[in-house]
């Protein structure tokens, strides 16, 4: 992304930072995208670590299963990003998505993900979660996003929806606790 402030299609203002850092920024006022929450469960093409600057972040994390009678389709994220700021969703075949273990991390700590680690990250508390992530190596395969077989993703939820100024208030409310006016 060259644009430095953008919504994310997971439920998070995302902001690019210099040294390969994001600063990814949860609030339950903010769009997800329309099949949400059947395909929240993703991977990524590098390693990273994120540190929890406000709030509680809840990171569930998932065994991958491949077969053809899956529960979920994979969908992967190659090439050129669409005119929403998203990259194209390509079926990549099936599989189950297998629970391997839930993890409570507060404001100060840190945790680390391996690159295509199957996770979803949620905010806990008030929904309410700031953290910075550095990335800590890249690979040439593309990351995928899974979605419930039978249900169609959301291949055109548009990061800019919101104006740059409106995303910088939910930054505010989160990392200053400073209200987002209506």
């Amino acid at each position: 992304m060259t644009d430095k402030i953008t919504l994310h299609g997971l439920g998070f203002v995302q902001v690019q930072l210099q040294g390969n850092q994001r600063l990814h920024v949860w609030h339950p006022e903010l769009p997800r995208r329309a099949c949400f929450e059947h395909s929240a469960i993703h991977d990524h093409r590098f390693n990273f670590t994120s540190r929890i600057i406000v709030g509680t972040q809840v990171n569930h994390c998932f065994e991958i299963v491949h077969h053809d009678a899956g529960e979920f389709v994979l969908y992967l994220h190659e090439g050129a990003r669409t005119t929403g700021g998203g990259r194209p969703w390509t079926p990549d075949g099936r599989a189950d998505l297998v629970p391997d273990g839930i993890y409570r991390i507060s404001a100060g700590n840190d945790y680390n993900t391996q690159a295509y680690q199957y996770h979803r990250t949620e905010p806990g508390g008030d929904g309410r979660v700031a953290t910075i992530m550095a990335k800590r190596g890249e690979y040439p395969a593309g990351a995928h996003s899974t979605c419930r077989f039978g249900i169609q993703p959301d291949t055109d939820f548009d990061r800019f929806q919101w104006s740059r100024a409106r995303l910088w208030e939910v930054v505010t409310d989160v990392l200053l606790g400073q209200k987002v006016t209506p």
